[in-house]
């Protein structure tokens, strides 16, 4: 068969939706397979390796050109996961060999072919693009928001640290609890917890009858990070996405044309 009937192939909607209903087939097994062990279910998945196996050929036989080939992620993403799920536990090494937990990793690593999913539907790729370009967008932001989130820290544990906290009345109802604001970390992890909207009233209300700073400063300081955090955060992480949105369609846009 010539490259070019092998590349009208793999390119072929029917032939892209075979693949994506296989990967699907593949995911539900792996799933069932962790609690109904059965042959007919195991030889179902060496089947479908060698599906999944004779499309990497394809794909590689059927390519444009090996620099297009060689430059999409997503072929690697196929040889490691191929590659991994072809490695027999007997060429491992001893160490590995030995530890269970290793080995049921390595096993676990096969349900990451549902991902790809992403390569043969466009949508879904599309969304992908946009999350793997927001990675740098989004850490600048991340960095942005450890500032405040840092100083909001800072300002909790020296306003609201109790030296006696074991004897109030919120160390009695939950003696597991530690002072929410007792050290840097865990005032890190009471704003965490905040910005979840886990019970952060309960922490405002336990302030308010232990500490000896007017309601209004607690009040203050709680509802101001609930803001901060809810909708600065919530805005800056939209805009980034949907700005990398904009340009990975037109990028799109511009290679169709």
């Amino acid at each position: 068969m010539r490259l070019k009937q092998l590349t009208s192939i793999v390119e072929n909607n029917f032939f892209i939706y075979f693949i994506v209903f296989i990967i699907v087939v593949n995911s539900i097994l792996i799933g069932v397979e962790i609690t109904y062990q059965r042959p007919f279910i195991e030889n179902t998945q060496r089947a479908i390796l060698m599906i999944f196996i004779l499309e990497l050929v394809m794909r590689f036989l059927g390519r444009r050109s090996t620099i297009s080939y060689i430059s999409d992620g997503w072929n690697w993403f196929d040889i490691i996961i191929i590659g991994v799920a072809l490695t027999p536990i007997t060429l491992l090494p001893k160490n590995v060999q030995a530890n269970p937990d290793l080995i049921a990793v390595l096993r676990i690593l096969r349900v990451l072919r549902v991902f790809r999913t992403f390569r043969s539907i466009k949508e879904l790729r599309l969304i992908s693009s946009v999350l793997i370009r927001s990675i740098k967008s989004l850490g600048i932001t991340a960095l942005f928001f450890l500032i405040f989130m840092y100083a909001y820290a800072v300002i909790g544990v020296t306003l609201f640290k109790s030296d006696n906290y074991s004897s109030t009345a919120n160390a009695e109802q939950y003696p597991t609890n530690p002072d929410p604001y007792g050290n840097l970390g865990e005032a890190f992890f009471t704003l965490f917890r905040i910005l979840t909207g886990e019970d952060w009233t309960d922490i405002r209300y336990n302030l308010i009858s232990d500490a000896d700073y007017s309601s209004l400063l607690i009040t203050a300081y709680h509802v101001s990070w609930v803001i901060l955090a809810a909708f600065l955060l919530i805005n800056l992480v939209v805009g980034a996405i949907i700005n990398n949105y904009n340009e990975v369609v037109s990028q799109q846009r511009r290679e169709s044309e």
